[in-house]
């Protein structure tokens, strides 16, 4: 299957444009936004990892929205 590449302003109309996409980018946030580090040693380093990748997630989506709204890209864009 093959579909048309998103778009930043196709983020910007999910997670601003809609109340509930506000509500979604919201939970999100406060879920996986968070300092991944955690103290300690090899598990913890695990743990950290994992951590990272859901904050990347986040990171991306937020890099969209800024993109959309005119904020200069800092050069860090993951595809």
């Amino acid at each position: 299957m093959s579909s048309k590449p998103l778009e930043p302003i196709d983020y910007q109309r999910v997670f601003e444009g809609d109340p509930v996409g506000v509500r979604i980018l919201e939970d999100l946030v406060s879920r996986y936004g968070t300092n991944p580090y955690v103290k300690g040693g090899l598990e913890a380093q695990r743990e950290t990892d994992f951590r990272a990748g859901r904050l990347e997630v986040v990171n991306f989506i937020l890099r969209k929205i800024n993109q959309a709204n005119g904020a200069h890209d800092d050069g860090h864009e993951p595809e």
